[in-house]
């Protein structure tokens, strides 16, 4: 007769076996994906030397030819790197579009500040020096940046008011907002009455160090999927996703996850004083397509408003050309305004 710790160990291996069947069942449909190749295959770029004001050396990339008259620099998001752009690089690039992006700092390639400052001040002062690093000789660039990405262009403009038009040619928020993340959340979305238990829970949430797995699962692919993308993203997209956010340092994730949580940019927002395309998702779960209405009735001048149905929170990978080619229109336009003056 079988004692109870056979028993227990039986359904262990039932369960351990049903999580290798679903982990291997996961990764045949990701190598299967038509997307699989096209955002794993490596991004040929050169480096660019730039440091933060405080000292943190950045991993800044240039794609495209480095001469040519338009330039586009890309923001990426919590969690994320600059392969997260790696479509928009690749068809920026094809169309005769330079292109600069880089890691925010404690991400990915880029260094960790000794400071360990990872406020928002922080972020916009890096994008300064990345901005000056890459644009010489009187060139102005569009600026398109994501989630924390967008959040970072704006404070970069409160900070800079008198640089924007002077560096800017343009700019494209995508899936961000620029206060009240917690409160307009769908994921934490409660009754009014528990809008404090609400907010403290958010905060939490946002600035806990919680350690991740270290490589794919079953449950975390399906949780970025959730939380991130819709269940329209192929596997492969939802795998790119999955990777990058689970590479990103837990006390990095924390740390920033901590200054979103707070964040208040409303008084910055009428400083981006250039020609805006807003883009949402409308079923983003992070920055929901209220932000987006918030925004287009804040800035100076918004010249397209995108809400793109069926998207979630990583819009730039599941429907890269929906943002691909509102960046291409906008550097378009400013070329035309370059020729005419």
């Amino acid at each position: 007769m079988r004692g109870p710790r056979s028993h227990e160990l039986g359904l262990a291996a039932v369960g351990v076996g049903a999580w290798l069947a679903r982990l291997a069942a996961d990764h045949r449909a990701i190598r299967a994906d038509p997307a699989y190749r096209d955002l794993n295959a490596p991004l040929q770029g050169r480096s660019l030397a730039v440091s933060a004001p405080d000292g943190t050396p950045l991993h800044v990339m240039e794609f495209g030819a480095p001469d040519a008259p338009e330039t586009v620099v890309l923001v990426h998001g919590w969690t994320c790197a600059l392969q997260f752009w790696t479509r928009q690089i690749r068809a920026l690039a094809s169309a005769g579009v330079r292109v600069v992006a880089y890691d925010l700092r404690g991400h990915a390639r880029s260094g960790r500040p000794e400071k360990i400052d990872y406020s928002i001040d922080a972020h916009a002062g890096d994008l300064d020096a990345v901005l000056h690093a890459a644009l010489r000789d009187g060139r102005r660039a569009v600026v398109a940046g994501h989630s924390m990405g967008g959040m970072t262009i704006v404070a970069w403009a409160g900070d800079h008011p008198d640089e924007v038009s002077e560096l800017l040619a343009g700019a494209v928020l995508v899936n961000t907002g620029m206060d009240g993340l917690i409160a307009q959340s769908p994921i934490l979305k409660m009754p009014a009455r528990l809008s404090k238990a609400r907010d403290i829970a958010g905060r939490l949430l946002l600035g806990a160090a919680v350690p991740l797995p270290k490589g794919p699962t079953p449950l975390s692919f399906r949780a970025v999927r959730w939380i991130g993308l819709t269940r329209s993203a192929t596997p492969a997209e939802v795998a790119y996703c999955e990777r990058i956010v689970l590479a990103c340092n837990r006390d990095v994730r924390a740390l920033c996850g901590g200054t979103l949580s707070g964040l208040d940019l409303h008084e910055s927002i009428a400083s981006l004083s250039v020609p805006t395309v807003l883009i949402g998702g409308e079923e983003d779960k992070l920055t929901p397509p209220s932000h987006v209405r918030r925004l287009a009735g804040a800035l100076p001048e918004v010249v397209e408003e995108i809400v793109i149905p069926d998207a979630g929170h990583m819009a730039p990978v599941s429907h890269a050309d929906l943002v691909s080619e509102p960046i291409a229109r906008l550097v378009s336009a400013r070329a035309r305004r370059a020729v005419a003056a």
